[in-house]
């Protein structure tokens, strides 16, 4: 019925309670995410020491590497197991959550990697190709495009949550090793700290894991 001035009526329609209620389901959704927020993996960081070069398999072994210097690579040698100075040999650099391997144009190893969309233990053997070495920008930025999303990032918990993938290494001399990221966190939590479990095959072979196996 028209109103005193012949306007319409005053009854709400039922699309807009419908648009208000879908508005306030997803407000609350919001909410109960970020009160709930998941917490990070954290991980101490490790007491490295280096090891001889395996002249088989060795592994798995987990690691945090300090990578928290956002001006500073740390050089990880998946050989002997522990941080290499610069000049030194190394297969795997990590300056916060970059990620970059030993080889390509400028660089002195032949390093490659190739992400393999599987879990850690099923992955028994490097592929034959296929593998990204690093690359330095026009911006001057060492990238690596296989590794650029070992991460992803929530907008809930505004953590860097670790992809569910195998990355397969060949190493600055041309033997091979996989790595898996399992957390991004130290205590705290604090970011910087990058935790793998990794394997590595000394005998130039692309088997990745104990014979018998």
């Amino acid at each position: 019925m028209a109103g005193e001035f012949g306007g319409r009526s005053g009854r709400t329609p039922a699309w807009l309670w419908f648009a208000g209620l879908g508005f306030m389901a997803a407000i609350g959704l919001v909410v109960a995410a970020s009160v709930s927020r998941p917490e990070a993996p954290v991980f101490a960081l490790s007491r490295l020491e280096a090891r001889e070069v395996p002249t088989g398999f060795a592994g798995p072994d987990t690691v945090t590497i300090d990578a928290r210097d956002g001006d500073f690579w740390t050089r990880f040698d998946l050989g002997r197991a522990t941080v290499a100075e610069a000049g030194e040999r190394w297969d795997l650099a990590v300056k916060r959550y970059r990620l970059v391997v030993n080889g390509g144009e400028g660089f002195v190893g032949v390093a490659g990697v190739r992400r393999v969309d599987a879990p850690f233990e099923s992955v028994v053997e490097a592929p034959p190709d296929g593998y990204e070495s690093s690359r330095v920008t026009g911006g001057g930025d060492t990238v690596n495009a296989a590794l650029d999303g070992w991460y992803a990032y929530s907008l809930f918990s505004h953590l860097l949550e670790p992809e569910p993938a195998t990355f397969v290494v060949r190493t600055h001399d041309g033997k091979y090793a996989k790595f898996a990221v399992l957390g991004y966190y130290c205590p705290g939590p604090e970011p910087g700290c990058l935790t793998i479990e990794y394997a590595y095959q000394g005998d130039g072979s692309r088997r990745l894991q104990s014979i018998g196996l």
